[in-house]
C-alpha cells in the first residue's frame, strides 16, 4: 500500500481503478470526492458507538472498532468488491488518512491489490479544493446569457467543454428553481466545480451559463464568478412561444405546495394584478398563460441585461445554435 499526497493521488487515477470512501454513509452523503463509492469501515451507528466508548476507554474502543471494521471489510469483499481483478487499482481515503482507510488498505494490499491511500485523507482533499478554487488561473470562459427560457442550459449541455452550474447545484437559479429536489451541500457543490474545472483545463474555451453569485442556497466560488463577469458573453435570443414551452416542460410536475412557496418569494417584486393572474391561471391549469405572465411581468423585468455581448444567436433550433457557437469558438482560436 502506497500513501500519496493529494495532487499525486488525484493525478494517478487514470484508468481501471476504484475510488473508495471508507468513511460512514453519513459523512459520505454530506460530501465526498467525485467518483468515489462508499464502502464504509464503520457505519453511522458503529461510528457513534466507537466514538462514545473512546471517551471512556480508548483501548476498548479500538478493540470494538477493529472487530467492526473487520466485519465490514469482509462484507464488502464478498459483495461490492467480489468481481474485481488484481489489475484494478484501488484508491481509498477516510477522514484524516488514519485507521479506517489504513485498515481497509492493509487487507486489500495483502490480498494482492495495488492500493493507494490518500495522505491526511478527505481533510487534505478539501484543503486542496478550496486552495484551487481560490487560485486557479484558467481564464478562457465564454458566458451564455439570455432571458429565462431562452435555452441556455440546453445549448451548454450539447458541449463537452462546459461547466453546467445549474446541474451541479441541482437548481434552475430562480425562485422556482428547486423543482428537482434538495441541493447538494456547499462542500459537495465546491467539489463538483473543482472536478469539472480540472477536467476542462485541456480545452481552449469553456462554456458557462451567466449566473448570479447565488444559485438557490449555494454560492458560486468568488474567483470563478469574477472570471465569469470579465469573460466574453454570448446572448441567446428566443421567441416568447418557445420560452413558454421550455418553462412548461421544466416545471410540468410542479405541485401546489411548491408553487405557493415560490409565489411568496416573488410577491414583493411583481404587481398585484399580475400576481393574481398567475395564481388564477395555475389553479385553472392554464400553464401556458401562467408561464407567459411569469416571463413577461416578472423574470424579464428583474433580469439585468448587461448589453456588452460580442455575438447574439437566435435559438430557434438547438443544432443551429450549437453550430453557431462552435464556429464562433473556432474563429477565436
Amino acid at each position: 500500500m502506497k500513501e500519496l499526497d493529494i495532487k499525486i493521488f488525484l493525478d494517478s487515477m487514470d484508468k481501471d481503478f476504484i475510488l473508495i470512501d471508507t468513511r460512514s454513509p453519513e459523512e459520505f452523503d454530506q460530501s465526498h470526492i467525485i467518483g468515489s463509492i462508499n464502502l464504509y469501515s464503520l457505519n453511522n451507528k458503529e461510528r457513534e458507538e466507537v466514538g462514545t466508548l473512546y471517551k471512556q476507554s480508548p483501548f476498548k474502543a479500538k478493540m470494538l472498532g477493529a472487530s467492526l471494521i473487520c466485519k465490514n471489510i469482509s462484507f464488502h469483499l464478498q459483495n461490492k468488491l467480489a468481481n474485481i481483478t488484481p489489475k484494478t487499482k484501488i484508491f481509498l481515503y477516510c477522514s484524516r488518512g488514519g485507521l479506517r482507510s489504513g485498515s481497509f488498505g492493509t487487507v486489500l494490499s495483502n490480498i494482492g491489490f495495488r492500493v493507494y491511500k490518500l495522505k491526511n485523507g478527505y481533510k487534505a482533499y478539501r484543503n486542496y479544493v478550496l486552495d484551487y478554487l481560490d487560485t486557479f488561473e484558467y481564464d478562457n470562459f465564454l458566458v451564455l446569457d439570455g432571458l429565462t427560457g431562452s435555452g441556455k442550459s440546453e445549448i451548454i449541455r450539447e458541449f463537452e467543454n462546459k461547466i453546467d452550474l445549474e446541474k451541479l447545484a441541482n437548481h434552475y437559479g430562480s425562485s422556482f428553481g428547486q423543482i428537482n429536489g434538495e441541493q447538494p451541500s456547499t462542500k459537495q457543490f465546491q467539489n463538483s466545480i473543482f472536478h469539472q474545472l480540472r477536467k476542462m483545463e485541456k480545452y481552449k474555451y469553456i462554456l458557462i451559463e451567466g449566473e448570479s453569485k447565488k444559485i438557490g442556497k449555494l454560492h458560486v466560488p468568488h474567483r470563478l464568478h469574477q472570471k465569469m463577469l470579465k469573460a466574453p458573453r454570448i446572448w441567446i435570443e428566443a421567441s416568447l412561444k418557445d420560452r413558454v414551452q421550455r418553462i412548461i416542460k421544466d416545471y410540468k410536475n410542479i405541485d401546489e405546495v411548491f408553487f405557493e412557496t415560490a409565489i411568496e418569494k416573488i410577491r414583493p417584486y411583481i404587481e398585484k394584478k399580475y400576481l393574481n393572474e398567475i395564481i388564477t391561471s395555475f389553479y385553472q391549469k392554464d400553464l401556458q398563460k401562467c408561464a407567459s405572465i411569469l416571463l413577461e411581468k416578472y423574470y424579464d423585468k428583474v433580469y439585468k441585461h448587461r448589453g456588452d455581448h460580442i455575438v447574439s444567436i437566435y435559438n430557434d433550433s438547438l443544432q443551429y445554435s450549437k453550430e453557431k457557437i462552435k464556429n464562433f469558438i473556432s474563429s477565436l482560436n
